[in-house]
């Protein structure tokens, strides 16, 4: 029999690579629709926006296909025909798994991307950024994180997170509440013993899942909206001043020079250091010129005006300088206070300052003294409310000593009647010759109240020789 030779030669074989723009996912805080393409689709496609780098010096022979040629296959006439071929052992094929509501965050570095195979891609992930991830793809024991079409980042280069990071104060209700722990496909129980009903926690994660929310009160230890919540036990209602169960930060710029017109606590000491009467506390024209006068002395610039390295050639400490104004009394209440709460921490921080001088323009602590609307505006920042644009540091500056009439007019503490008024409500007092408002204490019963006067902060009637009674506004509704 005639042997039929039939040689098949494959040659000049070239795969074309093919790149294809995909969407970046950027996963942002506030960004509540996941950008990761998640239609089944034949297309492979790879972020390219800002947050994704192309590496230029990415080995590309990891992204073009191979060259192949097959030659000498041969098709015999008889039966005897044997093609030889290449035994290999097999591999688990790649397993995917989805996740919800997750979310990557790269590390410092450039973190490559790969497509499902395990090919390197030219792009890779800016460092410090967070993406949505919707799958997890297992491949020879290594874990890979998509973050678009056919886009993965490698497991080890990425922290995994679900939900997004957000810090605030969430409550256990009544009934205790139950801990649940974060995997990829949601929360499952996690075997430990409920918190504590009404027991308060600090949260520093947030997700939500087939509509109910989820806070992350420890490493991996979740409570959700069925047994907690973040509303607190009471709250102003819309007319009022609102309450804040976070601690009040300073309002303005602590360290301020000091200068013509300038009341407040550090002019008191400037003005006691040159031996000023204090019985009104203000950065006048003898301030000034003595100021000057020590300035010459010690070789600074000669401005009249204290900063701080004429506060520390006083002997003044530089931590005092911004300490002084940066105050703001502790917070007293949270999210589990009453109303009630609120008024006797608001009681509570004024009677601090019992026996402090009355220092014009003064609103920081209790080691020195305050005047009527300073003491006023810490009490208020106990009970966690601030009174703005009335704030410890604008007491100070010039043409707001009488901050008491900035409070009258703030219609965020209405005015009540006399018959109404009660413990924890404002009473303030007009001039007698002028009628204009000068005086504001807190009620510690329908007659008497504490007040910052002058002479010191002391319990008092409220018929007592303060000038005429102009009404009584309330703080909490």
């Amino acid at each position: 029999m005639k042997n039929k030779h039939k040689i098949i030669i494959f040659s000049n074989l070239v795969l074309a690579g093919i790149s294809v723009g995909l969407m970046q996912n950027n996963a942002h805080a506030e960004t509540t629709q996941t950008a990761v393409e998640t239609t089944n689709t034949a297309d492979n496609t790879t972020p390219t926006t800002a947050d994704v780098v192309v590496s230029a010096t990415a080995d590309r022979s990891a992204t073009q296909p191979k060259v192949q040629s097959l030659n000498n296959a041969l098709d015999q006439e008889d039966s005897n025909y044997a093609n030889d071929t290449e035994t290999t052992t097999p591999t688990a094929a790649p397993t995917k798994t989805s996740i919800v509501n997750g979310t990557v965050s790269t590390g410092d570095g450039l973190s490559s991307l790969y497509d499902e195979n395990g090919n390197q891609l030219t792009i890779s992930l800016k460092a410090n950024s967070d993406w949505y991830t919707d799958i997890k793809l297992s491949n020879q024991g290594q874990n890979y994180y998509r973050v678009s079409t056919n886009a993965y980042v490698n497991g080890n280069d990425v922290t995994l997170n679900f939900g997004k990071a957000e810090n605030g104060i969430v409550r256990v209700e009544g009934w205790g509440a139950k801990t649940s722990n974060r995997n990829e496909s949601g929360f499952t129980d996690s075997g430990s013993p409920n918190l504590a009903a009404n027991s308060v926690w600090q949260y520093s994660r947030t997700d939500s899942v087939d509509g109910v929310n989820y806070w992350e009160v420890g490493n991996n230890l979740w409570i959700n909206s069925f047994d907690a919540t973040t509303t607190p036990v009471y709250s102003n209602g819309a007319g009022y001043l609102q309450i804040s169960n976070t601690q009040i930060q300073p309002d303005g710029t602590p360290g301020y020079d000091l200068y013509n017109g300038v009341e407040g606590i550090k002019t008191y000491l400037v003005r006691q250091y040159f031996g000023f009467s204090n019985g009104h506390t203000i950065y006048d024209g003898s301030v000034i010129n003595a100021v000057r006068n020590l300035q010459s002395r010690m070789g600074l610039p000669i401005t009249g005006q204290t900063d701080l390295a004429t506060w520390k050639a006083m002997g003044f400490s530089e931590d005092s300088w911004y300490n002084i104004d940066s105050y703001v009394a502790p917070l007293q209440t949270g999210i589990n206070s009453t109303r009630s709460d609120h008024v006797e921490a608001m009681i509570n921080q004024a009677k601090q300052y019992l026996g402090k001088p009355w220092i014009s323009g003064a609103a920081s602590s209790p080691e020195y003294g305050v005047d009527c609307s300073g003491l006023v505006t810490q009490a208020m920042y106990a009970a966690g409310v601030s009174p703005l644009p009335v704030s410890a540091i604008q007491h100070a500056q010039p043409g707001n000593e009488w901050n008491s009439r900035l409070m009258w007019a703030d219609w965020r503490m209405p005015h009540i009647p006399s018959a109404q008024r009660q413990r924890g409500d404002l009473v303030f007092f007009t001039d007698p010759s002028s009628g204009v408002i000068w005086h504001v204490g807190i009620l510690l019963d329908a007659n008497t109240m504490i007040e910052s006067w002058p002479g010191g902060v002391q319990i008092h009637s409220i018929y007592g020789n303060r000038g005429n009674i102009a009404g009584f506004a309330r703080v909490f509704e």
